[in-house]
């Protein structure tokens, strides 16, 4: 006899109580930049280039809502389904094409694009564990900024991003002056939390116009999408200055560093992510040479 596709065999989570189980998807091939992201699944994900949807990939081959994931309810009991919402590279389940929609069962992999999702019943240690993995593939533990592989990942579709768009796109190299001085004077812990502020002022200061990362001991380096060299030399000096003004103090020591950067702008002064870094980074060693604490282009 075969059992329908109720609760009791599709293991649908149930609401409420300790230990319960709870749906999930998870990215586990495709874009570094998405590699570890997830998703619960309460009613409806729907996954996608969208940057608004709810499982939003980076993934240049996937429709802007390229499939949705969602629990539904029938006669005989709920069920979770894949739906592939009109994509132009289609959705697959295990290898086989979804044409309209498809029920999932715990462990099923969803090809989306060029991306694999794995679609899980896990209790809430399980997805807090996942959560916890994530936080750390994706972010610095210093600064809180994004981690070092994810930026190159995310600089190489924000270049291919700005060639399809003929758009422009601006690096920001920076790099802390006289750290070395600090460590010497107070300690190394001084040193990492005065980089751990700058951190945060960059992130505050970068927000939702650019991606920012923490790359060797005290170098960071900021991509803006849209930005010409005005505006992007108009925010650095804005951190720049930001920085001069901070209050650096720790256990009753005050330091007052200062911070130089470097910036090109894609496809005026270069043509890749790394031609662009490099221009970048000579523009820094020329702020560094005309006396620090300045912008350089």
């Amino acid at each position: 006899m075969t059992l329908p596709d109720t609760v009791e065999n599709q293991v649908v989570p149930q609401p409420g109580g300790r230990g319960r189980k709870l749906a999930m998807l998870v990215v586990v091939s495709g874009s570094e930049t998405d590699l570890g992201a997830h998703a619960r699944v309460e009613r409806r994900v729907v996954i996608g280039r969208d940057p608004l949807v709810e499982l939003s990939l980076s993934d240049a081959r996937a429709s802007k809502q390229h499939a949705a994931v969602e629990l539904v309810d029938g006669l005989v009991g709920s069920r979770y389904e894949v739906k592939d919402l009109g994509s132009t590279n289609g959705t697959l389940v295990n290898g086989k094409p979804v044409k309209t929609s498809r029920k999932l069962r715990d462990g099923d992999k969803i090809t989306v694009a060029g991306t694999v999702l794995r679609f899980t019943i896990a209790d809430e240690m399980e997805v807090a564990f996942q959560a916890q993995v994530e936080t750390m593939l994706s972010t610095d533990a210093l600064t809180g900024l994004l981690a070092p592989r994810k930026f190159d990942a995310a600089l190489g579709e924000a270049v291919r991003a700005a060639r399809n768009k003929s758009s422009r796109l601006a690096l920001v190299v920076l790099d802390l002056d006289d750290l070395k001085q600090i460590n010497e004077a107070h300690g190394h812990a001084m040193g990492a939390h005065t980089i751990a502020q700058v951190g945060q002022l960059i992130a505050e200061v970068v927000g939702v116009r650019g991606t920012a990362t923490r790359f060797g001991g005290d170098e960071f380096v900021v991509f803006l999408p849209g930005f010409t060299e005005e505006t992007a030399t108009a925010l650095a000096d804005e951190l720049r200055e930001r920085v001069a003004a901070h209050r650096f103090e720790r256990d009753g020591k005050v330091v007052t560093p200062t911070i130089s950067a470097g910036i090109s702008v894609y496809p005026d002064r270069a043509d890749s992510a790394k031609a662009l870094f490099d221009a970048a980074d000579r523009a820094l060693y020329r702020a560094k040479a005309r006396g620090k604490n300045r912008v350089a282009r």
